[in-house]
């Protein structure tokens, strides 16, 4: 084996507990991680070099790519995509290098057993919109704790499993949760959002085989609004397998749209869950700047008064304060200042929608490389000091 092999590859554990956990070790240069996959309740996992290949992809891309060991069958549609999806991972970041897959042997998967059809479902407006509008094809929510609810906040997932529960149950279908620290393994290494949410999703998905045949990824942004981020229309239908077809959807509606086909469920008003900060753990803070677009978003579908999961009244100068000096936040502000402009509602909202659209950019984007560059020197100096 050589010396690059001996520095990046994939251990994996047994599969713990009948299948229910599934663990491995990754050893990258000088550095060791292990993941960890737990299902709640009864769906097995399936611990295939598709998950484990999906989970360490970007972290060996950022440590200059080179030669990964990994010693199993992997699916050979799978592995001829990762090529493409290396590919378009460096090309939307230089600093990303190719990574060579080395000692796999290469597989055509069989056919899923149970034909299942899931959707991840986190209780937000892009995971609710992919369900009600897939609803009679849909068989399973899959719910992670460990994305978007830190692994310690117990007191939130508990809030949420409880609701998503009720809603599949409403709706008679499946529920599988599965709690996992692979954001935890990413974040060293790539933003989340950017990049490392949409192989993550992958690495989830390819636990659920054979049982699931289709897995959707609620899209986040709009055919109109395709700037790199991780879950992407030309980057989720790439991590299928023989098997099993992730399908990125949604892209065709805005948060507005999504809104207004989630306002006529009254459970999904009674479950809508967007927060992204959880002060104290609650469900919606109402204050974040994604509480507020969601807000507005009911409002001007007439639906804020009937959503029980905001405490706070939509607060003007809070949403004053929202800062779009990113491509991801500008869009959501333009989706709902082009509504309200639409449907000539509340001329207050729409002129402080306007001015936030309007406000400079650059002031923001200098503060934000002062922080960046007092940090990267306070860490240097931290290192310098240490014993």
């Amino acid at each position: 084996m050589d010396k690059i092999n001996q520095r990046m590859r994939i251990v994996p554990a047994e599969t713990i507990g009948q299948g229910h956990s599934i663990e491995a070790e990754f050893h990258l240069r000088d550095r060791k991680h292990k993941i960890f996959f737990r299902s709640i309740g009864g769906t097995a996992l399936s611990g295939n070099f598709e998950s484990f290949l999906a989970s360490v992809i970007l972290p060996c891309m950022r440590l200059g790519g080179g030669s990964l060991l990994a010693e199993g069958e992997v699916s050979q549609k799978f592995l001829t995509a990762l090529s493409t999806i290396q590919d378009i991972y460096a090309m939307w970041d230089p600093s990303l290098h190719r990574t060579e897959i080395t000692n796999v042997v290469p597989i055509a998967r069989t056919r899923s057993t149970e034909r299942r059809v899931g959707t991840f479902f986190s209780g937000g407006v892009d995971s609710f919109y992919t369900f009600l509008k897939h609803q009679d094809e849909i068989t399973d929510l899959i719910f992670v704790h460990g994305l978007d609810i830190r692994l310690t906040d117990t007191r939130l997932r508990e809030k949420t499993s409880k609701k998503i529960r009720e809603i599949a149950s409403s709706f008679g279908k499946n529920i599988v949760e599965i709690e996992t620290n692979i954001r935890e393994i990413f974040n060293p290494y790539v933003k989340w959002g950017l990049l490392g949410n949409g192989a993550a999703l992958a690495a989830i998905g390819h636990l659920l085989f054979p049982a699931f045949c289709r897995v959707y990824i609620p899209a986040t942004h709009t055919y109109a609004e395709l700037f790199h981020w991780g879950s992407h229309p030309i980057l989720d239908y790439l991590w299928s397998s023989e098997s099993l077809e992730f399908v990125h959807d949604g892209c065709e509606a805005t948060r507005v749209n999504k809104v207004s086909l989630i306002s006529k469920y009254e459970v999904a008003l009674r479950s809508l869950r967007v927060c992204f900060k959880n002060p104290d753990s609650s469900y919606n803070c109402g204050r974040c700047e994604k509480c507020l677009r969601t807000m507005i978003n009911l409002q001007v579908n007439n639906a804020l008064s009937r959503c029980t999961t905001f405490d706070e009244e939509l607060d003007l100068r809070r949403v004053s304060k929202i800062t779009a000096d990113d491509e991801n936040t500008r869009a959501f502000v333009k989706q709902n200042l082009d509504a309200l402009e639409q449907c000539q509602g509340d001329d207050e909202l729409t002129k402080v929608l306007r001015k936030i659209l309007n406000r400079p950019q650059w002031p923001r984007k200098i503060e934000r490389r002062l922080k960046a560059k007092v940090k990267n020197l306070y860490g240097k100096r931290m290192k310098r000091v240490r014993p």
